[in-house]
């Protein structure tokens, strides 16, 4: 049994070993650092990123996550001090170097993710790249990029906020009630609750938010609202998002 699924934590035996026993697929997080509205540090996705990461690949049970991957594509909020931002070409090179440094020590799966909103369209270029290169060679490329792929997560998101009582009317979602409830449960800590705003609510033209940047249209840089947020949404939220991709997942590599 691995003493961790994070890569990070594990010697070059433990993952020699791990691939020997079957342990093959390998999960790319990728996230953000970024502004998360006045009362969320700029972790946010990346911490958000590790804790779904971290679940899914104990779901999976023969995976083993890759540290995530940030800075990511944040340009739309460069506008907002402290925010940093990677050029697509860059983010798109840094997915793929990753997978060819995995893929010649026995991985022959790839699962590629984002808890960022601005990694989803690059990470589906990625996706494209890395299975034109490694497809022909029978390694598998399982990518929940693109605009679906943001589309589902914000549902699966919204989903779990409205168990509890806290659906949001908005198209999409940024330092609102799930991300803030994730870092209540993970991060409680680094949460301003005091700085709570609500943000930006109702109908969101989401390639007008990625061209004109957020501060545009949300001055404090929400979109949705935090109230209401608790640790205990935040494990509902990793728990839905998690299990979504794990079914998701074994469906596409035909495991079930």
């Amino acid at each position: 049994m691995l003493k961790s699924v994070l890569l990070e934590e594990l010697t070059w035996t433990d993952v020699e070993a791990a691939v020997k026993s079957g342990v093959r697929t390998a999960l790319v997080m990728t996230g953000s650092t970024e502004q998360h509205g006045p009362h969320l540090p700029t972790m946010t996705d990346a911490a958000i990123g590790q804790a779904v990461g971290e679940r899914l690949a104990h779901k999976l049970g023969n995976a083993i996550m890759a540290p995530v991957v940030r800075p990511g594509c944040s340009d739309h909020h460069l506008a907002f001090p402290g925010s940093l931002s990677i050029p697509e070409p860059v983010f798109i090179d840094t997915v793929v170097a990753i997978v060819r440094s995995l893929a010649p020590h026995g991985f022959d799966a790839f699962v590629l993710l984002s808890a960022h909103g601005g990694n989803f369209a690059p990470l589906e270029r990625a996706a494209e790249q890395l299975q034109a290169e490694f497809g022909p060679k029978g390694v598998r490329i399982i990518s929940f990029g693109g605009r679906r792929g943001l589309l589902d997560v914000m549902r699966v998101m919204n989903d779990a906020a409205a168990e509890h009582g806290l659906r949001q009317d908005a198209d999409a979602i940024h330092a609102d009630v799930t991300e803030t409830s994730v870092l209540l449960n993970r991060h409680a800590k680094l949460v301003e609750v005091e700085r709570y705003e609500r943000g930006l609510m109702g109908r969101i033209d989401t390639d007008e938010l990625f061209r004109r940047g957020l501060k545009a249209l949300t001055p404090n840089g929400i979109l949705g609202d935090p109230h209401g947020a608790t640790a205990a949404l935040g494990e509902t939220v990793i728990e839905r998002l998690a299990e979504h991709f794990a079914t998701e997942t074994r469906a596409r590599l035909g495991a079930g």
